[in-house]
Order: C-alpha cells, then structure tokens, then sequence
C-alpha cells in the first residue's frame, strides 16, 4: 500500500511541476485525444445522429461506420479511449514507459481516423478532409512518440536515468 501511495504521489508530483513544459511540445497529441473524446461525446448527447442522417438521405457518411457498429458503441468507445489518452498524456514523463503509451495510443487512434476517412470518403467533403488531416497528425504523433521512447531508452542505456519504472 504505501508503495502505491508513494507512486501516486510521484505522478502528482511530476504533473504539478512538469504540465506546462510538456503540452507545447506535445499539443498535436493532446488535439487529436480532445478531439476523439469530443466526437464520442457529441455521439453521446445527440443519440440518433448516424441513423436519423442516413434514414433522411444526408447520411452517406455513416452507412460505413453504421456497418462496423451502432451509434452507442461508437459514443462509449471513443469516449472512453479518448479519456484514457488524455489520462496517459497526463501522467507521460511520470512512468518511464510513458513515451511508448503514448507511441501505442497515436497509432491506435489512427484505427478511428481510418473508419472515418473511410466512411466519409463517398462524400470527399469536410469531414472526409478533417478525419484525413488528424490521421496524418497521429502518424506523426506515433514517430515522435517513439523517437521521445528511443531517447529516453538510450539515456537509460548510459546509465544516467532517473530509476523511474
């Protein structure tokens, strides 16, 4: 117990005095998060967006996504895959592994842009154009991502790591 107590306070620690110095650089990664969760939610409140769009003829870009799944499933799994980037983009820098989570959640976010460039690609309008423009952001987010891994796993390798774990 007290260990987890002291891991808690660690990560408290370092988000209360490393935040500000960590979004700028990392901004694209928290949009592309923002922007999941925004979706989910906005799928959340407004219930019957996909099936009312596509019964009334102006839905074409849902049809794909209506095929993978309902709307519902869409709200909740964006919603919380979103808060659970967000909670890793918090708490990066804590954990020394918190560059390669944030590696693997860029190119797991890429899966969502992927059905959406894919749904609304029929309609080659602004959505269509958005989804492309945040999956290109993810694909760069997953290469810096990884190069912040590297680097933090070559400082570790020369013996000058913090002995975070």
């Amino acid at each position: 117990m007290m260990v987890r107590l002291e891991t808690v306070t660690m990560i408290v620690a370092h988000i209360r005095d490393n935040f500000t110095a960590a979004f700028f650089p990392r901004w694209a990664e928290w949009s592309a998060a923002f922007v999941l969760l925004g979706i989910g939610m906005m799928l959340s409140v407004n219930t019957n967006l996909m099936v009312s769009s596509v019964a009334n003829g102006y839905g074409k870009g849902y049809e794909f996504l209506l095929e993978i799944a309902g709307q519902s499933v869409w709200a909740t799994t964006l919603t919380v895959f979103g808060s659970f980037r967000l909670a890793i983009l918090l708490i990066n820098g804590a954990w020394r592994r918190s560059p390669i989570a944030r590696a693997v959640m860029a190119f797991l976010s890429c899966f969502f842009w992927t059905q959406l460039v894919l749904s609304f690609q029929p309609t080659f309008g602004f959505a269509f154009v958005m989804a492309c423009g945040w999956l290109l952001t993810d694909i760069v987010n997953i290469m810096r991502a990884a190069r912040d891994a590297r680097t933090v796993n070559d400082v570790l390798a020369r013996g000058k790591g913090s002995g975070l774990d």
